[in-house]
């Protein structure tokens, strides 16, 4: 083989493995995307793993601000 076809020969390998990894990028953010976008299910009754309800609760110390605070 001549320089010249070597060289075009190297350069298509390295296309050619290029290419591959660019897909197999693809193919990874596209998996982590989708695992990503499921959600983890709530247990029954929307209770956190500490039992506790989330959302926004008015404890004590919140019920006394609004009271300072005229609300």
């Amino acid at each position: 083989m001549s320089k010249r076809s070597t060289i075009q020969a190297s350069r298509r390998i390295f296309l050619k493995d290029l290419a591959a990894a660019g897909g197999a990028a693809t193919v990874l953010v596209m998996a982590r995307g989708a695992l990503a976008a499921q959600a983890p299910e709530e247990p029954a009754g929307g209770a956190g793993k500490s039992g506790e309800s989330r959302g926004y609760r008015v404890t004590p110390h919140i019920r006394k601000y609004y009271e300072k605070a005229g609300l």
